[in-house]
């Protein structure tokens, strides 16, 4: 055991350390929480370095509170009505019936599973019906699954948050009591929470947004005064009824990111940092603070209470909660089988566990003891599994050929409208607004905002996508795009166009170059202009190679090659395109097309 840290080097080891751990889990395509939590139990009771309580002190508590707040008001800002479109009815019987038949599971799994106390199995199980969006989020990133099941998996993961803490609230006050508190108590607290809670979290949504449309606030404040108003709404609510405050902020940022008006990209963004930032810090903090005799108390009891969770207490809460929806089999299996914890379930066990320390009263060690194994095995389990089991439903494509165009000018959405026409799922991405709003009005997905940003690698819906195009007119945006989407895609699926003419390029600049040396994208869409067209042409038997290359030739390009079993070939700088019967060639060609002296089998025309 080495000797404790003192507060400023024990604060620069969480902050980097935080730092260096989400990139490190970013490297490996592993859930953060994993590292992090690993490296808090070895700072904390392995090695002793890391004591968060007396670096924090009596502030530790209501830090631990607020950063949970703050966490939940970002992804409030991620819920967005106009995707519940057909799904709202699962995401509302999931945070009530499923939240209750969870509750009601995970109890009895603790009594005659772990074998705790009924009091300790009672409020552990209330808390256990958070699924952590910090967890599931990331997950669902990594699987890619179809819609609508990744909008469903954040709603819940974000809903449940407040509603989860509420419910373990109401629990602890009726254990205080030498009874249980009544139906008509519980019901009580229920309506103050959503009096004050959801009043006030609304009430200061609409007033902050509607300040920013009417420019009563310039930009430059706009970050501290989201931030100050979320921490007052969140302390004022939690005053007027203890943890209202989660469902202030949620309301509050659900309030705000449904106003069509109001552009929050920046706000977004920056609240994307902040909540990197307190999720690598709080995990540390509390699993550095964890007594390992604590964590193991209950043996091999714990993983088989976390195997019941995973197995049967999931399903179940999953099949009563889509009775009667028309949501298909597949679609229900794999909701079953993603019910991660995270930062909310840690925090909320730590709060209480030492409410019960405080107090004098039996099953401190024992929350602790059930919580964060499940913790752990949960992340590991849904990790693991997730991923194979979405293929094997086909929610999810094993080889998805769908393309991510970073850009939205004339020239990506002419290769976004000849993509989908042949059956490609394509999205395109861009912060000119502009240019979004004419690839919507061609009838292609988009999304407006950065591609860069957290924000849209969380929430974009990239189900069947498996292939990136680079193609803003800034070479550093898309250096960066191409950096950030060879984790997710891999290195031989990311490609841009030339980034100079001439068929000169950059030194160390990532991605593929396209169709020929040279041909920048400012190139290309001064082609298109000039009348150029892309034509999909079918190859046949009678129709082949040579018959192509006599019927196209230079100055006309092929672009891409949809092949007979629906694979997506891409044409690279030069390479030549394998043109095989049965397979699609996508190329631009002039108006009207190039034609020679030599007759040649007419094309079919796809």
């Amino acid at each position: 055991m080495l000797a404790a840290l003192t507060e400023l080097p024990a604060l620069a080891l969480v902050l980097g350390g935080g730092a260096a751990l989400q990139w490190l889990a970013w490297r490996m395509r592993v859930p953060a929480i994993l590292l992090l939590l690993c490296a808090g139990f070895l700072a904390g009771p392995i090695l002793g370095v890391l004591d968060p309580d007396a670096v924090f002190g009596k502030a530790f508590r209501p830090l631990v509170s607020l950063a949970v707040g703050l966490i939940l008001f970002e992804g409030g800002l991620t819920l967005r009505f106009d995707e519940l479109r057909g799904t709202g009815i699962v995401v509302r019987n999931l945070v009530t019936i499923g939240v209750l038949a969870t509750w009601a599971l995970s109890t009895l799994a603790g009594v005659y599973v772990a074998g705790v106390d009924f009091d300790v199995a009672l409020l552990v199980g209330a808390i256990l019906v958070l699924t952590g969006p910090t967890v599931v989020i990331p997950l669902v990133r990594h699987v890619r699954p179809h819609a609508p099941l990744g909008p469903i998996l954040r709603w819940e993961g974000i809903l449940v948050d407040p509603i989860g803490a509420v419910l373990a609230l109401l629990v602890l006050e009726a254990l205080r009591s030498a009874e249980m508190a009544t139906g008509a108590q519980i019901a009580l607290g229920i309506v103050r929470t959503l009096v004050f809670g959801g009043a006030l979290g609304a009430l200061a949504g609409y007033g902050l947004a509607r300040a920013f449309e009417k420019y009563i606030v310039p930009d430059m404040l706009h970050v501290p005064a989201t931030v100050g108003t979320v921490a007052a709404s969140f302390a004022i609510a939690n005053m007027l009824q203890a943890e209202a405050g989660l469902l202030a902020v949620t309301v509050m940022g659900i309030v705000m990111t449904n106003r069509k008006s109001l552009d929050l990209a920046h706000i977004a963004e920056w609240k994307e940092h902040l909540a990197t930032i307190l999720l690598s810090v709080l995990f540390l903090c509390i699993a550095a603070r964890l007594p390992l005799d604590q964590l193991t108390q209950l043996g091999w009891s714990a993983v088989f209470y976390t195997a019941a969770l995973l197995l049967v207490v999931r399903p179940i809460a999953v099949l009563l909660s889509t009775m009667r929806t028309a949501l298909p089999w597949p679609d229900r299996a794999f909701l079953m089988a993603m019910a991660p914890r995270g930062i909310v379930v840690a925090a909320i066990s730590s709060e209480f566990s030492l409410y019960f320390e405080q107090s004098g009263r039996d099953g401190s060690s024992q929350i602790v003891a059930l919580v964060f194994p499940v913790i752990v095995l949960s992340v590991l389990f849904y990790g693991l599994v997730a991923g194979p089991l979405a293929r094997r439903l086909g929610v999810a494509e094993a080889d998805p050929q769908g393309v991510l165009i970073v850009g939205a000018g004339p020239a990506a959405r002419e290769l976004g409208i000849a993509l989908r026409d042949l059956g490609f799922d394509v999205l395109l991405v861009d912060t000119n607004p502009r240019n979004t709003a004419a690839a919507r009005t061609s009838g292609l997905r988009t999304w407006h905002g950065s591609a860069l940003s957290q924000r849209f690698t969380e929430e974009a819906e990239l189900a069947g996508i498996g292939n990136c195009i680079a193609m803003t007119p800034s070479s550093e945006v898309n250096r960066l795009a191409l950096r950030q989407f060879q984790s997710i895609f891999g290195r031989a699926r990311v490609f841009r166009t030339a980034n100079l003419p001439g068929g000169r390029e950059e030194q160390n600049m990532p991605g593929r170059v396209l169709f020929q040396p040279g041909l920048t994208v400012d190139a290309l869409r001064d082609r298109l202009q000039a009348g150029e067209r892309i034509r999909a042409t079918k190859l046949t038997e009678q129709f082949g190679a040579a018959e192509y290359t006599a019927q196209y030739p230079a100055p006309a390009m092929p672009l891409f090659v949809a092949t007979a079993d629906r694979k997506l070939e891409f044409v690279t700088a030069g390479d030549e395109p394998s043109l095989r019967a049965g397979s699609t060639v996508l190329t631009l060609v002039p108006t009207p097309p190039a034609k020679n002296n030599t007759p040649a089998a007419k094309p079919a025309e796809a």
